[in-house]
């Protein structure tokens, strides 16, 4: 999920780079620092006067958001409140009260990210601050989204999206429209979804930005799988893989891969998944991800079953059984060992059947 860029005046001069969280729906400046962040009760200990004081405190509770470290944030996003509130600085209170709103989303804290994001919008508007108060918009759509109601989740990413469009600011709106997509994909709307992906794409592609157009591409291709277009799937996926490659983005493009074999397989184009899925194989090996690993050498095993080629079932339900007894995990070893003896059941090797009788594992030799 998405939500809009937004900046903050930052006390000291240190490089920032925007960045984004896609599963939080946030995008919060990163400060690079090289010091040790100055703790909370340091803050608290001094006597704020300026907006400059404040806004050093604001900073660390955006730093330590940015490091995920949600939780730790929290307190310097309060103290920030208090301090905006005491210089009667609205528009500041604002800011805050939207990046505390986004720590305690992260958190699942939802109730209190109505509480907070609602504060925000009444400072916002005093403020004439229209650009934090739809941000604060969004936050309360993604949260209601999650909440399950729908009905309110639409009513304030509609809110969010008209000011975003007033504003003429391409990227909130982009990821205004990509939220409600996933509004609508949750209410099983996938066409309703569809559509509001496919204008945020066009208004990413023109802006040339490639980590929402991704995010759209990853949510757009979701949909077309839940509607059973697999070729539409196929080619949002195939698009995304491109970005993700060109990023070097290991992590999201084994992700990809597999979804990629996936879809292809359920179309009946087995060769195509097998091609996929042996991507994701290799990717996985190098990345030492055992659990990609164990899921690419499971499919390819499914395909060549289905294809009936039992040789290679056998190969990679194998190779699969060796993975599982380096990790030491007994359950798995032993279903991989009664399907491994089914097969050459079936093919009429009792022989080799016999040599996947269960044995305990060997101890692990701690190095």
């Amino acid at each position: 999920m998405l939500s809009s860029l937004h900046k903050y005046p930052l006390a000291s001069k240190c490089r920032v780079m925007m960045t984004s969280d896609p599963d939080q729906g946030t995008v919060i400046p990163f400060i690079e620092r090289s010091a040790p962040l100055p703790t909370i009760s340091e803050y608290v200990q001094q006597s704020m006067t300026t907006s400059s004081d404040v806004n050093a405190v604001l900073e660390q509770g955006i730093n330590y958001h940015q490091r995920q470290e949600f939780k730790a944030s929290i307190p310097y996003f309060q103290v920030a409140i208090s301090g905006y509130q005491t210089l009667n600085d609205r528009s500041q209170e604002a800011h805050a009260l939207v990046s505390m709103g986004a720590a305690l989303y992260a958190l699942g804290q939802y109730t209190d990210v109505i509480t907070c994001s609602h504060s925000a919008i009444e400072a916002a508007r005093d403020a004439g601050d229209r650009s934090t108060e739809q941000r604060a918009l969004d936050h309360l759509g993604n949260t209601y989204r999650h909440l399950r109601d729908y009905p309110k989740a639409l009513t304030y990413h509609e809110q969010s999206l008209a000011i975003a469009q007033d504003l003429r600011n391409r990227k909130s709106e982009t990821a205004t429209l990509s939220n409600m997509g996933l509004v609508y994909k949750a209410m099983g709307d996938c066409q309703r979804a569809i559509a509001s992906y496919e204008q945020g794409l066009a208004i990413s592609e023109s802006l040339k930005d490639w980590r929402m157009k991704g995010q759209i591409l990853r949510n757009l291709g979701n949909a077309y799988y839940a509607l059973g277009n697999y070729k539409k799937t196929t080619e949002c996926y195939e698009k995304l893989l491109a970005i993700v490659r060109d990023r070097n983005d290991s992590r999201t493009e084994v992700s990809i891969l597999k979804n990629l074999g996936s879809a292809y397989y359920t179309m009946g184009n087995y060769a195509k998944a097998i091609e996929w899925h042996q991507q994701r194989l290799k990717l996985a090996q190098r990345m030492k991800d055992d659990q990609h690993e164990a899921q690419a050498l499971e499919s390819l095993g499914v395909i060549y079953d289905v294809l009936g080629d039992y040789a290679k079932v056998l190969t990679y339900h194998e190779k699969q059984l060796a993975l599982a007894q380096r990790q030491q995990d007994t359950h798995l070893v032993q279903k991989l060992q009664a399907n491994l003896r089914n097969i050459c059941y079936a093919i009429g090797d009792y022989r080799k059947a016999k040599s996947y009788a269960f044995k305990d594992l060997p101890p692990s030799v701690d190095t």
